[in-house]
């Protein structure tokens, strides 16, 4: 399934029908999907509930409404799903910090919550990391298998040294990391498969001081340019191969050699 997709297929039957009943079920029925998965991509895309947007939206329009027209204010209520005036008032005041009554006196001062776009929120918010423009780089294929003893330091390294992103699923009695990943894209987007994986595999055991990985990138004179910032200098300079590809390695903190090409 494209979340992304779907997401927003369900953002846009959420505003031509705000004034219908709406909740997590029905909108996981409109793209086929089970309430709990719909919800859990819904936070991760949009940085808000399903909940949380719509009563957003409802509450904005209603406020417009106020300071646009004569409708009485019981009716706008009702229009936007609550039962009584007291209600409305409550989560109006809440959200705009101004009663309905005093909103429509003063006809200013209320609060906006616009229409989500996911692909500009991913863009701009929380989930796609701002520092890709500044790593300028990006792992197009790998798949590797990384052993290491020190699962902790050595995921740190690979977030200062090169840009990734970690994390240790799995720790023995003792909290050292057994299992884990490193990638260079935020996990939250390799578990929506919006990407094929791109990272390395970690285990703990013996360091393999040697090649364990050989992977195509876009940008391999940014990633030269970023490993060095950082301040590490195990990193060949760039070289062009015979076959036209440009190739360089970097040597981890393990003492493991990571090969870049790029065609």
């Amino acid at each position: 399934m494209d979340w992304i997709e779907s997401i927003q297929k369900s953002i846009d039957y959420i505003e031509d029908n705000l004034e219908s009943e709406l909740d997590a079920d029905i909108l996981a029925a409109e793209i086929y999907a089970s309430s709990f998965n719909f919800q859990r991509m819904f936070t991760i895309l949009c940085d808000c509930t399903v909940g949380e947007y719509i009563r957003n939206r409802r509450l904005t329009l209603a406020g417009y409404e106020i300071i646009s027209y004569d409708t009485s204010i019981l009716d706008i209520a009702i229009k936007y799903g609550y039962e009584t005036n007291e209600s409305f008032t409550r989560a109006f005041t809440r959200f705009h910090g101004i009663t309905p009554s005093k909103a429509r006196k003063n006809k200013t001062g209320l609060n906006t919550f616009s229409h989500i776009s996911v692909k500009t929120n991913l863009s701009g918010g929380k989930i796609m990391m701002s520092d890709f423009s500044e790593r300028g780089y990006v792992v197009k294929e790998t798949g590797a298998v990384y052993y290491t003893q020190d699962m902790d330091k050595t995921i740190k390294w690979f977030k200062e040294v090169l840009g990734w992103y970690g994390q240790i699923d799995s720790r023995d009695e003792n909290g050292i990391g057994i299992y884990g990943c490193v990638n260079n894209i935020p996990i939250e987007i390799e578990m929506m498969h919006i990407a094929p994986f791109t990272g390395i595999h970690m285990f703990k055991g013996d360091t393999l001081e040697k090649m364990v990985a050989f992977m195509l990138v876009q940008g391999i004179e940014q990633l030269y340019k970023f490993v060095k910032k950082s301040g590490w200098n195990q990193i060949t300079e760039i070289v062009t191969e015979p076959w036209g590809g440009k190739t360089c390695e970097v040597t981890t903190i393990d003492g493991c050699i990571l090969k870049f090409f790029e065609p």
